[in-house]
This record gives structure tokens, C-alpha cells and sequence, in this order.
């Protein structure tokens, strides 16, 4: 059954925020709609400065899925979308200006990242980890990749697998990435890092990496997504809450822990 477009009147008493909405029902969307709600979660302050032109370019999507998927989400249009996301936007930053202006500001802060940590480790299979260090161990070499604050990460995984002896290297380019998959075979692991799971680039990296015969591993927050779709293994980071935008790195210390569990298994086995 389709969406109602809400009018003007009726969007006004529609208390839902856009932006937990969006991440919300992006699991039920077509891949084309999905791909631009996931450009507007990571980027919304980019997206209210936008046209509509503008968005479908950068969302790498058409004029007409960019509409679709405001109606998706019950907006007449691209400028009905536009308004609410400026107001939830500065709403936020309010709320942030207070919390950094109280005195114990900070608790919050670490009360998010306290939780996001905290769920990792309780949901975290040490029968899985044991089983990813044995084949980290045995594979001839590990190829990580990510884009934005993932590719950051990707980075430190790098880094934290070669201290414990391994061949890994880290990739932020996707066609070097694409470059290095005709060199996978059985002997190798891929490892793929998205919040969502549903950056392009990295989907492309993974799906190319299993089809050529590597054992595929994503660290991503979503347990359901393309990227762990095209896993032979998914390590799963709590995702906080609510969740980041606007370049905040509140998502990396989850998954911090988890390369530093499996560092911890691959030097202990």
C-alpha cells in the first residue's frame, strides 16, 4: 500500500524526525532509494545547501528517484524534505550547545559511547572470533576497505593486524581496491567497514572479493544490509544512539573493540 504525501498542514503534527525515520525504513527500500538515504544520513548539513540536481549527483541517483524517495518518506517533495531536515538540524545543535555548556556536559557523551562499547562486547561470539583468527592467521594476505570515517578505520585495522604479525594493508580508493580484487584467490581475506552497510564502493569490494574466491569478513552496526549480504562473516558494532551525523566519530570506538578482541585471539592462538 502506498505511502500518503502528507500535506502542509498535516506534516506540521508529524512527529517523527526525518533522519531516525530515514535510517529507520531504509531497510525496506529499493537499492536506489536506500543509496540516496544513506548519502543524507552521513551528509545532511551538505544536503539542506543542495538542489535537487545537485543531491541525484552526488547520491550518484536520478532526478526522479530523488522525488520517489521523498514521497517514500511521505513529503510532497525534495523541498518539503529540505525544510524538515534544516529544522531537525538546528534543533540538534541546540541540543548539543546545551549539553556542552551544562556542567557534566560530557556525560552524555560517554553515556552514548558507554552503551554503543558495552553492547559490543555482550553480543561479541568467542567462537567466532577464535574462528576469524585461524583464518586471518592462515591467509596469505588481507585487503581492508572503507570510505570516509570507515576508511579511517580501516587504516587502524590495518595497522593493528600487521603488529600481531599479519600481512594487511588498508584501502580508501575504490579503483585500487577494484584493482587489487583480480588479485584475490582463496589464499586471501577481504574486509569490508561501513556504519550501514551500505556505501557502494565497499559493497562492490566485498561482492568482488567473495566472487573471486576470498573469504569475505564486514565490521559494520547493521546486521541486515548488502554489505553483510556479500560476508562469509559479519562483526557487528552497537551502533549508538542516537546515531552520528555531521562527521562525528562516536561510531569508531565499538569497533575499535572488536579489532582489538580479535587482535587479542589471533596473538593468543
Amino acid at each position: 500500500m502506498p505511502l500518503k504525501v502528507l500535506s502542509e498542514s498535516s506534516r506540521e503534527t508529524f512527529g517523527a524526525p526525518s533522519l531516525p525515520r530515514m535510517r529507520k525504513e531504509i531497510d525496506g527500500m529499493p537499492e536506489a532509494l536506500s543509496r540516496i538515504g544513506k548519502y543524507i544520513l552521513d551528509n545532511p548539513e551538505r544536503v539542506v545547501r543542495s538542489s535537487l540536481a545537485e543531491l541525484a549527483v552526488l547520491a550518484q541517483s536520478g532526478e526522479a528517484s530523488v522525488v520517489r524517495f521523498c514521497k517514500h518518506l511521505g513529503y510532497a517533495g525534495y523541498r518539503d524534505l529540505k525544510i524538515a531536515l534544516t529544522a531537525e538540524l538546528a534543533s540538534q545543535r541546540t541540543s548539543r550547545l546545551k549539553r556542552v555548556s551544562n556542567v557534566g556536559g560530557l556525560t552524555p557523551l560517554a553515556d552514548r559511547l558507554g552503551n554503543a562499547i558495552n553492547g559490543t562486547a555482550q553480543n561479541l561470539d568467542p567462537e567466532l572470533l577464535l574462528r576469524l583468527a585461524i583464518q586471518l592467521k592462515n591467509s596469505r594476505r588481507i585487503d581492508i576497505f572503507g570510505a570516509g570515517i570507515s576508511g579511517i578505520v580501516a587504516e587502524m585495522v590495518a595497522y593493528r593486524l600487521m603488529r600481531v604479525g599479519l600481512i594487511a594493508q588498508a584501502f580508501q580508493d575504490a579503483t585500487l581496491a577494484h584493482e587489487v580484487i583480480t588479485r584475490f584467490d582463496s589464499s586471501c581475506v577481504a574486509i569490508g567497514i561501513s556504519e550501514m552497510g551500505l556505501t557502494p564502493d565497499t559493497v562492490r569490494f566485498l561482492s568482488g572479493a567473495r566472487a573471486a574466491g576470498a573469504f569475505t569478513l564486514a565490521i559494520t552496526g547493521r546486521a541486515n544490509s548488502p554489505l553483510t549480504q556479500n560476508a562469509d562473516a559479519v562483526l557487528l558494532a552497537v551502533a549508538v544512539d542516537p546515531p552520528p551525523i555531521a562527521g562525528e566519530m562516536t561510531a569508531v570506538p565499538a569497533k575499535i573493540l572488536l579489532v582489538e578482541a580479535l587482535a587479542g585471539a589471533i596473538a593468543a592462538e
